[in-house]
């Protein structure tokens, strides 16, 4: 073979080694937060959200095997400072985690806030849904807070599957994190 037919070669493979990860990476599963809502009662200040997630075929087989997928929410609270660094005011992890039960044919959705008793769901769709949704979670006491003062809230999720049952490997989905500012 000539110099430049090597050359060519060489530059097909390089140039598939760039594109094929990128087009993986472009077609592969994503998770966001697309309801995300402050609000208040009289003592507490409180978040609703909804993390809306591709679930593959791939992720719904390995939950009818009993690999568990789990949700980590985590929340965060600043009080912002101009020219100066953040304080964080109030920090919280809410863990969401879908089970199937092989035996009595349902999906066991276990939550670390909220309603702590497990749920049982017949169906994959409502047990996705369920699982994918926070209302009323409290953050912080009212009384904590205060009044005329700038806050920002940070949220992000975190989609994990096991991959492998004998080894603590995950598969994880990152949402972005998403702020909301707001004045008390």
């Amino acid at each position: 073979m000539t110099p430049t037919k090597w050359i060519g070669w060489y530059a097909v493979l390089f140039l598939s080694g760039i594109v094929y990860p990128v087009t993986v990476w472009a077609s592969a599963p994503q998770a966001e937060i697309t309801h995300l809502v402050i609000k208040n009662t009289e003592d507490f200040l409180l978040v609703d959200l909804k993390i809306d997630s591709d679930f593959t075929p791939e992720m719904k087989a390995a939950v009818l095997n009993g690999v568990p997928i789990r949700f980590t929410i985590t929340i965060g609270l600043y009080e912002v400072t101009d020219f100066w660094f953040d304080k964080q005011v109030a920090s919280l992890t809410a863990i969401h985690e879908l089970r199937f039960d092989p035996i009595k044919k349902v999906y066991k959705i276990t939550r670390s806030r909220g309603i702590l008793r497990p749920t049982y769901i017949e169906d994959f769709d409502s047990a996705r849904l369920h699982m994918s949704e926070i209302s009323n979670l409290a953050v912080i006491s009212l009384a904590d807070l205060k009044k005329g003062t700038h806050y920002q809230l940070m949220v992000g999720a975190v989609l994990s599957l096991k991959k492998f049952l004998l080894f603590n490997l995950y598969r994880e989905l990152k949402t972005d994190r998403y702020t909301v500012n707001f004045i008390y």
